[in-house]
């Protein structure tokens, strides 16, 4: 079974995604539900317009609710990180993410037409968990004025929707797979597909 939902701006205004979750599809309401209540967690962010100086005390609320958040940065229309949440970070400040080849697409849609992003999921490394993150931007008079943005780790992600409790499931991000259990490769493998104006997700899974 295959459901498609759209990450709209006007869905995450109402508090939700487009599509209506249906009872034969936990796994699928769940994923649904973590980015409907997370993006809209930074579209809040967004709104209040934090600077350098702001950026924790208007983030706070949405750190402490998402589980396995890990940091949250502000980023400048140079795609330079200005501030981070965490004081432990300071190092991030002032690093190019122009620099980070995967990123390019990314940056190129956040100038052309600003809007939520989804990356794909982070592999992770000795010094670094496997990570998730979303961007949101600050608009000023139809202009980008910043970003926000957060990573989660990827197993609280797992966790929260319940993908870590399936025989197996596969993530692809823009057509390319970027996480997966394989597990049990028999049975009926459900698709779901996430849409934002700047991203495609499409997690296949196995209950």
């Amino acid at each position: 079974m295959k459901r498609v939902l759209m990450i709209l701006a006007a869905a995450i205004l109402a508090g939700g995604m487009a599509g209506a979750s249906t009872p034969d599809d936990p796994i699928g309401a769940a994923v649904e539900k973590y980015f409907a209540g997370t993006f809209a967690g930074l579209k809040a962010v967004a709104d209040q317009k934090p600077t350098e100086d702001t950026l924790r005390r208007v983030m706070k609320p949405l750190a402490e609710k998402t589980d396995g958040f890990f940091g949250g940065t502000l980023i400048d229309t140079d795609f330079v990180i200005r501030e981070v949440y965490f004081k432990r970070d300071f190092l991030a400040r002032g690093f190019d993410l122009k620099k980070v080849e995967q990123l390019d697409y990314f940056w190129e849609l956040m100038r052309k037409a600003p809007a939520p992003q989804l990356s794909e999921p982070g592999h992770g490394n000795i010094m670094q968990p496997r990570l998730i993150a979303m961007r949101y931007p600050v608009i000023t008079d139809g202009r980008l004025e910043s970003v926000v943005s957060i990573m989660v780790r990827t197993g609280a992600f797992l966790e929260a929707t319940g993908l870590d409790r399936c025989r197996g499931y596969r993530i692809f991000c823009r057509g390319v797979l970027a996480e997966e259990e394989d597990g049990d490769r028999k049975g009926d493998w459900k698709s779901v597909t996430l849409a934002l104006p700047s991203t495609e997700w499409r997690i296949e899974y196995l209950p």
